[in-house]
Formats: structure tokens, C-alpha cells, sequence
């Protein structure tokens, strides 16, 4: 079955020191390495919030992609 979890805020950007939310998100794929993209459009795609995506993604067990639409 496929599943999109769409989330407006918090994780990684609000709470770089507590990952159980994104952790969480993760889990919810039965996938070794699901794929996780981040939509940056809220802050018009600003290239430090896509860098902290990518910072924190890439050292979880994931694929990490990012869609700018600025």
C-alpha cells in the first residue's frame, strides 16, 4: 500500500534536538529506506531550510529528495 504523510511544521526545523517525529514518520513505511521529500514552498524555498532537511535525512535510514517550486 502507498501512503503520503503530509505535515505542516515541527520535526527537524522546529526541534532539531528531539527527532521523534521525524523518526516516527520514517517508521510508518514498511521499507528499509523509504523515500522522504521535503516541499519547502512555506518559506519560499530557502536554501538553508532545504540544507537542514538534507542534514538531518541524510543520516537516517532514507532517501531524501527535495521539490522546489520557487
Amino acid at each position: 500500500m502507498r501512503q503520503i504523510i503530509a505535515l505542516g511544521g515541527g520535526g527537524f526545523s522546529m526541534e532539531p534536538d528531539n527527532p521523534l517525529l521525524d523518526r516516527y514518520i520514517l517508521k510508518q513505511s514498511a521499507k528499509p529506506k523509504p523515500a522522504i521529500c521535503f516541499i519547502p514552498t512555506a518559506s519560499g524555498d530557502a536554501e538553508h531550510y532545504i540544507a537542514k532537511f538534507h542534514h538531518f535525512f541524510r543520516n537516517e535510514h532514507c532517501q531524501p529528495s527535495d521539490l522546489s517550486l520557487f
